[in-house]
């Protein structure tokens, strides 16, 4: 999901990555078209055809044709009766300007070639011809048609056309200075912004509002010159010459000072753009007082403030936003908890309504969502785990969680005892919601756990030890919730309780667990390897005692090995035990079993696994090359005898043919790359192989794949 704090409100000024080349032509005439010459008689006679489709096709031709024979009919199709024949006529204007400011490379040898039109008696360049041209329409025309489609050729001039458009703002009167500083603006010359600057100490408020937002709209190319000027401006006398201003400086994201910005937030013309500012703002007190106006602001300034302060809480300027939002009146936080609960088609008036406000109303529901989280708003929390179930809010929904920490577990209880159902029917579009919450739950539970733990005195190294079960009374609610979980009739569901055992588990969890192992849905099967695993690494006295009593039952061997794998060591009675369920075990248990001897007996288990590389089912030899390779690279070479029987066994796994065997060797740590003795191999693999069934990094338990739902203990 994209992020929901990125909005800036409804201002779609310009930004660095906006900038390029001007609009392309529409497609609606064949470029075959526009590339075929016509003589000029002939395009003359389709400009003056009824039919203006005729004409649009005639003016497109214009732009192969010479500027100085095509100068009429390109005035009379820049002034046709419809827009489209204009609009062509702007695109062959366009092209020809290209064509002469790109002439083709001189040959070696010759002179430069000088520029268009700049020595005497040379022939001018198009974009000269039309602004001459171009200008005296604007001089002797009335036709508004001509004059807006000229504005547009001259700013396709560019810098070709600055002088003379500086010379004519000098010598013209009345509007027709305003469509000359719309032409500057829009030749995006920053040798322009001497005369628009100009501009701005003459009297008529028109011109100078065209000055401003042409100034503004250069901002991308002179952007330093640009942002002083703006800023100058928040001054101005005239209310729109200070919005123009303050909306190209968000454009730009350049901070403005407070002291100026909270001189603009009470006017309602300016409120919008100065909230948008307050977002870029620099000074503590930003976040202050937009925290202050959200206690009475009502529709659309309300979504603004949430706006603005949701990009503030990214920023440099986050504690100083998290501390006003806790110091806030109740009101805020209660306001802001109904702001992120409303549903997008509910239609609240009050607050606010997400509607006909220029934002996605799902990011100002989250964006809501966040902050009453951080003000520790009554009701953050449910309206956190409301949101859990709405799909397109569900990152936002666990990032408030994680910020509530403890306070949000009482809702996420209440919830679970609502939905922890052996009805299935009850979980219909509900379990990726309930295991999501089960996920943030754990994650709280083990940060209280790691923040509330005392300190010790230095004492000597001790063996690591499990963190022990607290007397939290909500805690212990929680692991009850999740135990419930283990057995719920979705499989996401349950897959997620497993995994949260695996971390906030007791040692009296073993049996729940291990009968998991058993359990006829194979995600769930292998969410239960991964957490006896781990309950197994924390537990680790406990867990040694569990694998002699589970070596006794053959339904468990699948349990014991790997519980023996996560503890690392074995005595000798467990290698035997791993031994023969390597050979006569069920599949999944030969696996583990294949794994964990590996893991526990380090080169003992060299001849088991040459055994299993021979096994008649795929899981046990890709797991025993893969156990194969990883102890292969932890040999030292002091380590002879052993490493050359391993390079013997890694060499049959590179006969074998099975490119399958060897890619799993190799993601044990078989150095079939880089190693000389196996550069056959790396040249063999001329490609990454892919392996299905989720033959993908082993788990805790030995288990190729990893966790089905790709989550990590």
């Amino acid at each position: 999901m994209s992020r929901a704090f990125d909005d800036l409100g409804p201002y779609g000024g310009p930004r660095v990555s906006d900038a390029g080349p001007w609009p392309t032509e529409p497609e609606s005439i064949s470029p075959s078209v526009r590339s075929t010459p016509m003589p000029i008689a002939a395009i003359a006679t389709a400009l003056a055809a009824d039919d203006a489709e005729e004409r649009r096709q005639a003016a497109a031709r214009l732009g192969r044709a010479d500027v100085v024979e095509a100068l009429p009919l390109l005035l009379r199709a820049l002034g046709d009766p419809d827009w489209r024949v204009r609009k062509e006529a702007t695109y062959a204007c366009h092209r020809l300007i290209q064509a002469s400011s790109s002439p083709p490379p001189a040959a070696e040898g010759d002179r430069p070639a000088a520029p268009p039109g700049g020595a005497e008696g040379e022939r001018p360049s198009a974009a000269l011809v039309l602004v001459g041209a171009l200008l005296d329409a604007l001089r002797t025309s009335d036709d508004v048609g001509l004059r807006n489609a000229a504005i547009e050729v001259l700013g396709y001039c560019g810098r070709d056309a600055t002088p003379a458009l500086v010379g004519a703002l000098a010598e013209l009167t009345g509007d027709e200075r305003k469509l000359v500083v719309d032409a500057l603006g829009r030749t995006r010359d920053p040798a322009a912004l001497d005369a628009l600057y100009a501009a701005l100490a003459e009297k008529d408020d028109n011109l100078r509002q065209s000055a401003i937002e042409a100034i503004a709209g250069m901002g991308l190319i002179a952007r330093e010159r640009v942002t002083d000027i703006l800023y100058e401006r928040l001054g101005d006398r005239d209310r729109f010459v200070r919005l123009t201003a303050l909306n190209g400086l968000n454009g730009l994201e350049a901070p403005v000072p407070w002291r100026v910005l909270s001189q603009l937030i009470d006017d309602p013309i300016l409120r919008s753009a100065a909230l948008v500012a307050a977002a870029l703002a620099e000074s503590p007190e930003a976040p202050r007082a937009l925290v202050s106006a959200l206690a009475t602001a009502r529709g659309g300034a309300f979504a603004q403030l949430v706006r603005a302060l949701a990009r503030l809480v990214e920023g440099p300027l986050a504690s100083h936003a998290v501390d006003a939002l806790r110091a806030a009146p109740q009101e805020v936080g209660a306001r802001l908890v109904q702001a992120a609960a409303a549903s997008p088609g509910a239609g609240a008036a009050e607050p606010p309504s997400w509607r006909g406000l220029g934002a996605d109303p799902v990011s100002g529901r989250a964006q809501a969502l966040v902050l009453a989280a951080m003000a520790r708003a009554p009701g953050a929390a449910d309206a956190a785990v409301q949101a859990m179930i709405e799909p397109a809010l569900v990152e936002t929904a666990q990032r408030a969680l994680g910020l509530l920490g403890g306070e949000a577990l009482p809702a996420v209880l209440a919830y679970l005892e609502r939905h922890i159902d052996p009805d299935p029917d009850l979980w219909e579009g509900l379990d990726d919601a309930t295991a999501a919450l089960i996920d943030g739950a754990v994650a709280i539970a083990e940060q209280r756990g790691r923040e509330g733990a005392p300190a010790q005195p230095a004492q000597p190294p001790q063996p690591p030890q499990p963190p022990q079960p607290t007397a939290d009374p909500t805690l212990d609610e929680l692991l009850g919730a999740v135990r419930r979980s283990v057995k719920s009739p979705s499989t996401l569901v349950a897959t997620s309780a497993l995994y949260g055992l695996a971390k906030i588990g007791t040692a009296d969890d073993f049996p729940l667990v291990v009968s998991q192992t058993r359990a006829i849905s194979l995600p769930v099967a292998r969410a239960a390897e991964s957490a006896l695993a781990g309950l197994s690494e924390r537990y680790p006295e406990s867990a040694r005692a569990l694998a002699r009593r589970l070596m006794q039952a053959g339904e468990t061997h699948l349990a014991a090995a790997i519980v023996i794998e996560a503890l690392g060591t074995a005595d000798q009675e467990e290698i035997a035990f791993l031994t023969s369920v390597a050979s006569v075990g069920d599949v999944r248990a030969r696996r583990a079993a294949v794994t964990a001897i590996a893991a526990a007996a380090g080169v003992s288990a060299l001849e088991v696994l040459s055994l299993s590389l021979a096994d008649e089912e795929r899981e046990v030899r890709l797991a025993a090359a893969r156990a194969l390779g990883r102890l292969y690279a932890s040999l030292s070479d002091r380590a002879g005898d052993e490493r050359a029987r391993a390079r013997e066994l890694l060499s049959l796994v590179r006969a074998s043919g099975e490119p399958e065997l060897v890619a799993a060797a190799a993601q044990g740590g078989a150095p079939f790359r880089s190693d000389p003795p196996w550069s056959e191999a790396g040249d063999r693999l001329s490609a990454p192989v892919s392996i299905d069934g989720g033959e993908g990094p082993t788990s805790p338990s030995g288990m190729s794949g990893g966790p089905p739902s790709g989550k990590v203990l």
